[in-house]
């Protein structure tokens, strides 16, 4: 990029990438984590098993209501108010970091259950984030995440839980194939009380944090099933009269991923010598960049 003549400034951007979000139902599991299941995943192995479990809970549910690819994502412009050599260098380094997100909307909540809070169902159990190698192509499978959204037994409660992380091919580039990641989940809603209508973010929250290496090979891992881990967040808002013989709890769910490659040694004493972008990095780059921490050998 070229710097604009009158201020010296340069907009810099992530470069695109092909990322979509799966609102999973329990009866849907099965097709839903066996379509393009990434390549270096054992279908039929006891951790696969338990994910399906852990997503499947046997409820009839109508099809998923999903919202279209999202590329260009992660428009996080830095702006270098310095002259062109800084400018290059914050480009150069940016390579080396790449964000993807993508969303689904749908109805949260199960209809035909009983009225209040101690009626509520989850319709919605899990929620797949998948990252194609190219922002052209839909074949191959770079990363995907699996992560559970299901009510607390008294609920009163979401409790978020990462379930899987597979990783073959970085959005960014490293010198020796160390990657810090970190994945971030977000709900909003729309819904309205008894005299006006509201819309908001639900929760966000960042699920995982790894440091990743792919120098010898994709990274695959599954975590605890157990019901206590994860974190608790604020239930779907529920409209006031609706009617709950039907799915409702309209929500839109997102899933942000941000991953960080190592540069070489060179850039980073030039970017430490000029000085920084003038702009805040993100609570989620921040989380990859602490998730870095060099991998033991």
């Amino acid at each position: 990029m070229v710097a604009a003549a009158d201020s010296g400034t340069a907009p810099v951007t992530f470069a695109p990438t092909r990322a979509i979000v799966t609102l999973i139902a329990g009866a849907e599991a099965a097709q839903a984590l066996a379509t393009r299941r990434p390549a270096g995943v054992d279908a039929s192995g006891p951790a696969e098993a338990e994910l399906l479990r852990q997503c499947e809970n046997g409820e009839t549910q109508r099809a998923q209501v999903s919202k279209g690819f999202l590329f260009d994502v992660a428009v996080r412009a830095w702006r270098v108010l310095l002259h062109p050599v800084a400018v290059t260098v914050h480009e150069e380094l940016l390579k080396y970091a790449s964000v993807s997100e993508a969303s689904a909307s749908g109805d949260y909540y199960k209809g035909g259950e009983s009225g209040g809070a101690a009626g509520l169902a989850n319709r919605v159990s899990c929620v797949r984030f998948t990252r194609y190698a190219s922002a052209e192509s839909g074949d191959e499978v770079a990363l995907d995440f699996i992560a559970s959204v299901q009510l607390e037994p008294q609920r009163d409660a979401i409790r978020l839980r990462p379930l899987r992380l597979y990783i073959s091919k970085s959005g960014a580039k490293s010198v020796n194939g160390h990657y810090a990641v970190a994945i971030g989940l977000h709900a909003d809603a729309v819904w309205r009380d008894e005299y006006s209508g509201h819309h908001g973010q639900v929760f966000e929250h960042i699920l995982a944090t790894e440091s990743v290496d792919l120098k010898s090979g994709s990274f695959l891992k599954y975590y605890p099933a157990d019901a206590a881990s994860g974190a608790r967040v604020p239930v779907i808002p529920t409209s006031f009269g609706v009617d709950r013989s039907r799915d409702f709890g309209q929500a839109e769910f997102g899933i942000s991923v941000a991953e960080l490659g190592t540069p070489p040694a060179t850039l980073t004493l030039l970017s430490e010598m000029l000085p920084d972008p003038d702009e805040k990095l993100s609570k989620l780059i921040i989380a990859a960049a602490l998730a870095g921490t060099p991998l033991a050998h």
